[in-house]
C-alpha cells in the first residue's frame, strides 16, 4: 500500500487579527471537524491570548467559550493548577518563542480536582508558517481518568491475587520440598515420583505469578535495580551449568564462546541472570534432540553483545516482530506442548531497556534462532561491592515474625535444619517484646502483618536501642525491596521461599555479627574461592574482592577483622590499598597479611612494612587459615 505523507496544517488566521491562530476562510480545516474531535483543543496567539477552544475542552474544564476566547490566560490558569504561567509576560505579537507551558517537552499528566477529579494528558506544540514565523501554540488535552483508574485497579488486582496465591503456594512448595528432601522420613519411589510432579507444577505456578508481578512492577516503575560491574562470562558459565542436566537429558549440546579480555558490563546481577536463564531455557526447550545451544560473548559498538543461538524450530519473519510483546506465543504444535505464558521475552526486553541495552532476534523458520542483547560496558568508577558469606558451621537464635503460623513454622524448619535455634512471633507487639527479651542474632520479618504495618514495625525495631543492631531479613509475598532497604532492612526475599537462598542470606547476616570477618583480596578467583571455603569451614565469615577498589568498597560496607591482600592487582593494587587503609583513622588498626608471588617494590617497602605479616605464594589454604586464627587471637589478647 502506498504510504501517504501527512499534509502540514496551515497557520489559521482570523480576519480580525492576522497574527492570531484561527481558521482560514478557504476551508483547509473546517471548524466543524475541530469541534467534533474527542480531544480538547485550545489555540493561543503569540501573546498567549486564547483564540479558539473546542467544545471538548470547554466540557473538560467547564469553561464558557464566549468568556474564554480573547482572554489572555495561560494554560495553567485555565486548568487551575499552581504556577502563574508565562502569558502575562508576553510582548505581544513580537514574541518569537513558545512560552513555558505544560506539556511543551512531551506529554504531561495533570490531576485537577475542580469541578471534579480528572486526570488530563496534555501536549503543547508551537505553530509556524512556511517561513518558520512563530504564530502561536496549540494545546491538546485528553481525559485519561478512566485509563488511570483501570491501571490502579489492575495493580491492586495483581497485588491481591499475588498475595492470595503466593501465601498458600509458600506452604505447598515449602512442605513438598521438605518431604522430597527426606525431612519427614523415608519415602518410597512411587511417593517420590508423585511428589516431584507436585513440586514441578508448583514451581511452574510460582514462575507464572512471578512473571505477572514483574510485568506489574515494571509498568508502575517499582523495579529496584542494584547496578554493579558484572562478569558476563562468569554469569554465563553459571547459567549453562544450571541447565546442564536438562540439556543432557534432551540430547542438546551446550557451548560457550568468549574472548580472553572481556570488559565488565553495568547491570543488576539477578536481573541479567534472569534474562540469560530465560533465553537459554527457551533455546533448549525448542531445540530437537541432537541439537545445540551456544552462548557467545563479544564486543560490539562499544557494548558487550550476548548471543544465544539454537538449532531449533526458528521463528517466521511475521512472528519475529511480535516476539517481545506481552502474552504473544508462536502458534505451533511444539509451543502448545511446552506451554508458557508469553511473558518471558517481554520481561527480558523490559529489563534490558531499563539497563540501557538492546535486545532482539534473528533467524529463519525451520533453521534455528539467535536471540541477542547488549549491555553497556561498566564505567571504571563503578565498583562491585563484595557479598558476605557466612561460616560453614552456624549457631544463633533467629526470631521469625509472620502472622501465618504455617509459614512461620516452615521458615523455622528451614533454619532449624541448618542449625539455628528459632522462635516465632505472629504480631508486631509480640515481635518487639520477644526481640527485646532474647536479643536474636537475626529477625525475619513479614511486612504484611494482621495487627500492624510491617514497615512501621521495621522502623520501630531500628529505632529501639535494644534492637537497632539486630540484622533484619524482610520476607514477604510482595516485597517493596527499595522501601525495605531504605527503612533499615539488611536484605529481602520473596515468598514462596527459596530455602537455599534463605539459608545463604541468614548465614551471611548472622556471620557478619557473630563471627570474625576476613576480607580476601586477590585478582585470582581460584585463590579467593579456595581460601574462602577453608576459612568458612573454620568458622569465619568472608568477603571476596578481586581488586583493590572492590576491597575498599567492602571495607566501607563492613569493617573486617583481618585482610588477606595480594599486591599485584588491576584497577587498584595492594600498595594503594595499604596506603589508603593505614592513612585513615577508622581503618588503620585492621591487621593486613600481604600475599605475593612477586618481588617487593623497594620504593614501596615502607608501605609493606605496615602490614602485620608478609607471606609468599604459593600458599596452602589450611596453613594460612591457621595463621589467620593466630593473628586474631593475638589481637584479642
Amino acid at each position: 500500500m502506498e504510504r501517504r505523507e501527512k499534509t502540514p496544517v496551515r497557520a489559521l488566521m482570523t480576519s480580525a487579527d492576522e497574527e492570531s491562530i484561527a481558521f482560514d476562510q478557504d476551508g483547509n480545516v473546517p471548524q466543524a471537524i475541530l469541534e467534533s474531535v474527542h480531544e480538547g483543543l485550545i489555540v493561543f496567539a503569540p501573546d498567549s491570548r486564547v483564540t479558539y477552544i473546542n467544545p471538548a475542552a470547554c466540557e473538560m474544564l467547564e469553561l464558557d467559550f464566549e468568556a474564554t476566547v480573547g482572554t489572555r490566560l495561560s494554560l495553567r490558569e485555565l486548568l487551575g493548577v499552581d504556577g502563574s504561567g508565562q502569558g502575562g509576560s508576553a510582548e505581544g505579537a513580537g514574541q518569537t518563542a513558545m512560552p513555558d507551558e505544560l506539556g511543551a517537552d512531551g506529554p504531561q499528566e495533570i490531576d485537577i480536582t475542580e469541578p471534579e477529579h480528572r486526570v488530563l494528558a496534555i501536549r503543547t506544540n508551537p505553530v509556524r508558517d512556511a517561513t518558520q514565523r512563530y504564530l502561536g501554540y496549540v494545546s491538546t488535552i485528553n481525559d485519561v481518568t478512566a485509563e488511570r483508574e483501570i491501571a490502579v485497579m489492575k495493580n491492586e488486582f495483581v497485588s491481591m491475587v499475588s498475595h492470595e496465591l503466593r501465601t498458600p503456594l509458600t506452604s505447598i512448595k515449602g512442605y513438598v520440598d521438605l518431604i522430597v528432601e527426606g525431612a519427614a522420613g523415608e519415602i518410597n519411589e512411587t511417593q517420590r515420583e508423585f511428589l516431584e510432579i507436585v513440586q514441578e507444577n508448583s514451581d511452574r505456578l510460582v514462575s507464572l505469578i512471578n512473571d505477572l508481578l514483574d510485568i506489574s512492577r515494571m509498568e508502575s516503575g517499582r523495579v529496584h535495580l542494584r547496578i554493579q560491574p558484572l562478569d558476563l562470562l562468569d554469569i554465563s558459565q553459571g547459567v549453562l551449568e544450571t541447565f546442564r542436566t536438562v540439556a543432557d537429558k534432551g540430547g542438546v549440546r551446550l557451548d560457550l564462546k568468549a574472548p580472553e579480555a572481556l570488559p565488565r558490563v553495568a547491570g543488576d546481577r539477578d536481573r541479567v541472570g534472569q534474562v540469560l536463564m530465560n533465553l537459554v531455557s527457551n533455546a533448549i526447550k525448542y531445540s530437537p534432540g541432537g541439537g545445540s545451544t551456544k552462548v557467545e560473548l563479544s564486543i560490539s559498538d562499544g557494548k558487550v553483545l550476548t548471543e544465544v543461538t539454537d538449532t531449533g524450530i526458528g521463528v517466521s519473519e511475521e512472528n519475529q516482530a511480535k516476539l517481545f510483546t506481552k502474552f504473544f506465543r508462536v502458534d505451533s504444535r511444539l509451543t502448545r506442548e511446552i506451554g508458557g505464558t508469553g511473558l518471558g521475552l517481554s520481561i527480558c526486553k523490559s529489563i534490558i531497556d531499563l539497563l540501557g541495552g538492546e535486545i532482539g532476534m534473528k533467524g529463519e523458520e525451520g533453521v534455528g534462532s539467535t536471540f541477542w542483547f547488549t549491555l553497556p560496558i561498566a564505567d571504571p568508577g563503578l565498583v562491585r561491592v563484595p557479598a558476605m558469606e557466612g561460616p560453614a558451621q552456624v549457631e544463633g537464635i533467629v526470631l521469625v515474625v509472620d502472622s501465618n503460623p504455617d509459614i512461620a513454622e516452615l521458615i523455622c524448619t528451614f533454619l532449624s535444619n541448618r542449625g539455628y535455634h528459632t522462635c516465632k512471633a505472629h504480631s508486631a507487639q509480640e515481635a518487639i517484646r520477644v526481640a527485646r527479651e532474647i536479643q536474636p542474632s537475626l529477625i525475619t520479618l513479614d511486612v504484611m502483618l494482621e495487627d500492624a504495618d510491617g514497615f512501621e514495625l521495621l522502623e520501630q525495631l531500628k529505632e529501639d536501642d535494644c534492637c537497632a543492631d539486630i540484622p533484619i531479613l524482610v520476607v514477604s509475598v510482595s516485597c517493596d525491596e527499595g522501601k525495605s532497604l531504605r527503612l533499615g532492612a539488611n536484605e529481602y526475599i520473596e515468598k514462596p521461599i527459596d530455602s537455599k537462598r534463605l539459608v545463604q542470606i541468614a548465614d551471611a547476616l548472622v556471620g557478619q555479627v557473630a563471627s570474625p570477618v576476613v576480607l580476601i583480596v586477590d585478582d585470582d578467583r581460584s585463590i579467593v574461592g579456595a581460601l574462602s571455603e577453608t576459612l568458612k569451614r573454620r568458622g569465619f565469615a568472608v568477603l571476596g574482592a578481586y581488586d583493590g577498589a572492590e576491597a575498599m568498597a567492602a571495607v566501607v560496607q563492613r569493617k573486617p577483622d583481618l585482610i588477606l591482600l595480594d599486591l599485584m592487582m588491576p584497577v587498584m593494587d595492594g600498595y594503594e590499598v595499604i596506603a589508603a587503609l593505614k592513612g585513615a583513622e577508622a581503618t588503620r588498626d585492621i591487621p593486613i597479611v600481604v600475599m605475593t608471588a612477586h618481588r617487593i617494590d623497594q620504593l614501596k617497602i615502607d608501605l609493606v612494612e605496615m602490614a602485620s605479616e608478609r607471606l609468599s605464594k604459593p600458599l596452602l589454604p589450611e596453613e594460612l587459615a591457621e595463621r589467620v586464627e593466630e593473628l586474631l587471637l593475638e589481637r584479642r589478647e
